[in-house]
């Protein structure tokens, strides 16, 4: 097979991968490599069908990527044939007006977001086309299970602390493409229609005594209910760690820091109502901070910190922001001298 030289340098590349979007984007890249068609495209959806990240590579090599506060997809054509697909659970092909034709490969039927291929081209794709597609997705599922797995907590099945390093780094980027000056009243002002991206680090109240009292059974229980109650009231888009011990982080992406505050008061409120089995009651509390363009992680930190620390000395149960107690002067910002900072 004339592919064979190149496709086989296509697979060295993709499995030396360990990173889930950069593997995407090589599984696009390869297929556009090898049957140079017009776009190839894959697509995320939840339950409802309803399309929330898109990631497309162009005939022309052009690579975009897109999640749902856009209008992601306005492909009449492409939609109706991603439902198709879905009702039949298998390939399914497609001729668009223009001529072109398209196919429609499931790759991924996970529990929040579904995964598809979409490969557009001006001819049919041959059935030796065709398997090769499918073999490279299976080595692409294989893959995302390999990484999947090195990204969840093995307790509570969260995501762990090294994927918070690396994701935390890309959210502090995806803010600073929203406020590209310097200026610190314009920077932290918010942008109509833009998301605001906020961090809660949450803490179960009394934790130790839980284990001391119970033991690490019951603690374990308690931390497996409280990974579920989390991805129930937390939102499909919403980034949610385990951090380390009885410790979490959520990165919510909404319309305002005042509705994310809203967000992690409803999760509050539902841990607080929720009978845990022996151990009853349980609580929790949690510091907020608004994530901006200049910020660095371990100051990110340092401030939810401060924000947590206030609640557990104020009677506990309760969510604070740091954005709210840096105004009334119940924290302090930290100073920092020239002496403090190496310039190089």
């Amino acid at each position: 097979m004339s592919l064979t030289p190149h496709l086989l340098d296509r697979l060295a590349s993709l499995t030396s991968i360990r990173d889930l979007e950069l593997l995407e984007f090589s599984m696009l890249k390869t297929v556009h490599e090898l049957f140079r068609p017009e776009q190839v495209m894959m697509l995320k959806y939840d339950s409802d069908g309803e399309v929330r990240f898109t990631l497309r590579y162009g005939h022309n090599g052009n690579y975009d990527s897109q999640t749902l506060r856009k209008k992601l997809i306005d492909e009449p054509e492409v939609l109706s044939a991603l439902h198709i697909s879905r009702r039949l659970k298998t390939t399914y092909h497609s001729k668009k007006a223009n001529g072109n034709h398209i196919s429609i490969y499931p790759v991924l039927d996970l529990q929040l977001l579904s995964v598809a291929l979409v490969v557009e081209s001006r001819r049919i794709n041959s059935q030796n086309d065709s398997r090769v597609i499918h073999a490279l997705l299976q080595i692409y599922r294989n893959f995302c299970q390999l990484i999947e797995d090195s990204q969840r907590d093995q307790l509570t099945g969260l995501l762990n602390r090294k994927t918070f390093d690396d994701s935390i780094q890309r959210v502090i980027g995806m803010s600073s493409e929203r406020f590209p000056s310097f200026g610190d009243d314009d920077r932290r002002a918010s942008v109509e229609g833009e998301p605001v991206y906020s961090l809660g680090l949450i803490d179960i109240d009394n934790f130790k005594q839980i284990n001391d009292t119970l033991g690490h059974i019951y603690g374990d229980e308690v931390l497996l209910l409280m990974s579920q109650i989390m991805r129930h009231t937390f939102r499909e888009s919403d980034l949610i760690f385990r951090f380390g011990g009885e410790e979490f982080v959520v990165i919510t992406e909404t319309d305002s820091t005042d509705t994310a505050m809203v967000a992690f008061e409803r999760f509050r409120a539902a841990i607080d109502e929720y009978a845990f089995p022996q151990v009853s009651h349980v609580t929790v509390s949690i510091g907020v901070v608004e994530v901006n363009s200049m910020d660095v992680v371990h100051t990110l930190l340092d401030r939810a910190d401060k924000a947590l620390y206030y609640a557990k000395n104020h009677g506990k149960n309760r969510v604070c922001s740091y954005k709210e107690l840096l105004e009334r002067g119940a924290v302090k910002e930290p100073t920092y001298s020239s002496g403090d900072i190496e310039l190089f």
